[in-house]
């Protein structure tokens, strides 16, 4: 089943693919992946409303929306490919390029501003530089392995949920913003027929 990111979201999720596959180069899936997440979380921080809306997943080197990983199974015809191309470099390594130019009226000035941010700050690192981040001790990664008592010696992958209103649960305001987004987003899809 896909998220409520895929869909309710999908051509504001592919073209924020086609951004950052614009904005880095090269851009390989995992750092898509890690960036994806941290544009979520530093949204949810700031105001508890994430961008995608994608559902991540505590696996080994996760946060990950298992769409996003799983598209490197089908280069050539995934799921974004009317925003991206994938070329397999090796049996670990998926670059990621524009399929279509950048377009910014899907998003507003703040979302565009939260993503700008991220390309800033954590652009230029490399994808195991986001994977030790997104691992950090207090992280949400962490604290749900940990609660989860997960052992990824036995297994690399976890149907467990990331819920990022957990990085607000103490933040009565982000909170409430982050319920109502996702109430009204849940609306959308429930009267489009998607």
């Amino acid at each position: 089943m896909n998220s409520l990111g895929i869909i309710a979201n999908k051509e504001k999720l592919g073209n924020l693919m086609v951004y950052l596959s614009e904005k880095i180069s090269p851009l390989h899936q995992t750092k898509l992946i890690k960036l994806l997440y941290f544009i979520d979380e530093y949204a949810v921080l700031d105001n508890g409303i994430p961008i995608t809306w994608l559902e991540y997943k505590v696996w080994e080197k996760g946060p990950v929306a298992p769409e996003t990983y799983y598209l490197k199974n089908n280069p050539e015809d995934h799921s974004f490919s009317d925003y991206i191309t994938l070329k397999k470099r090796d049996e670990n390594s998926v670059e990621v390029k524009p399929a279509r130019s950048f377009d910014n009226s899907l998003f507003s000035d703040y979302e565009l501003e939260i993503i700008h941010k991220v390309v800033s700050e954590l652009g230029n690192k490399r994808a195991q530089d986001l994977i030790d981040l997104s691992h950090q001790e207090g992280s949400l990664w962490d604290v749900v392995s940990k609660r989860n008592n997960v052992d990824f010696a036995k297994c690399k992958t976890t149907t467990l949920p990331l819920d990022l209103s957990e990085l607000i649960s103490d933040d009565p305001v982000k909170f409430f913003n982050y319920q109502e987004a996702r109430d009204m987003m849940l609306f959308s899809v429930s009267t489009s027929g998607k």
